[in-house]
């Protein structure tokens, strides 16, 4: 798991933010709640793939054919409680639907429980960007915040945008295969991992702002 530079930061923060999560559970709202658990889902999933890459003949993609729709639905609960809206509550839910049976439809058709899901992998991280963005216009036309920058919720939306937009280009590389060229952009791999990692304690700072604005909040009432 540790074994190298960029392996060893991404698991570094990734076990640090689920500390975190574990830590502040029952400290924050239900939305950081959900963060919370997506995140210990997160390293338990990871757990999983890397016992199995170690110990295992088969490969571990199964892993990721069955968390990707999990992690989508844990998100979509996030922005669920962040939107607050009837129509957005059953846009996610449509969402979540199609991606479940995108995962099903490409297991059965083009890409096996042996293969990386990265067509589930690409449609999941395109449907984040655009919750991302939709919520940045709704924080926006509805300032509710004294500074933003205090905010968690900014934090995790600025986290997910960054790192999905990102991902897109990464599953799509590796969808078409650039590491079976001549000379791959292998680095890129790498760059990812850093990113995973950024994106995971960030993710543990915006639950600690949210457990700050509920002291904040405690104490003035």
């Amino acid at each position: 798991m540790f074994t190298d530079f960029y392996r060893s930061f991404y698991y570094g923060f990734l076990i640090i933010a689920a500390a975190i999560s574990l830590l502040y559970f029952k400290k924050v709202d239900k939305t950081f709640r959900w963060l919370c658990l997506l995140i210990i889902l997160t390293l338990i999933s990871e757990l999983t793939a890397y016992y199995i890459s170690q110990h295992h003949t088969k490969p571990n993609n199964i892993v990721y054919h069955i968390f990707t729709p999990v992690e989508y639905f844990m998100y979509a609960m996030i922005y669920k409680m962040f939107f607050d809206d009837k129509k957005w509550t059953k846009i996610l839910s449509t969402s979540i639907a199609f991606l479940i049976g995108a995962e099903i439809l490409n297991t059965f058709f083009f890409q096996s429980l042996e293969e990386d899901p990265t067509n589930i992998m690409i449609a999941e991280s395109v449907l984040l960007v655009f919750l991302s963005l939709r919520l940045f216009i709704n924080i926006r036309q509805t300032p509710v915040y004294e500074n933003i920058l205090n905010e968690g919720v900014f934090w995790f939306n600025s986290a997910v945008l960054f790192y999905y937009s990102f991902d897109i280009l990464v599953w799509g590389l590796h969808h078409i295969k650039v590491y079976l060229l001549k000379d791959p952009p292998i680095i890129i791999y790498s760059i990812n991992l850093l990113f995973s990692g950024f994106l995971y304690i960030v993710y543990a700072a915006s639950i600690l702002l949210n457990y700050s604005s509920l002291n904040k909040i405690a104490r003035k009432g």
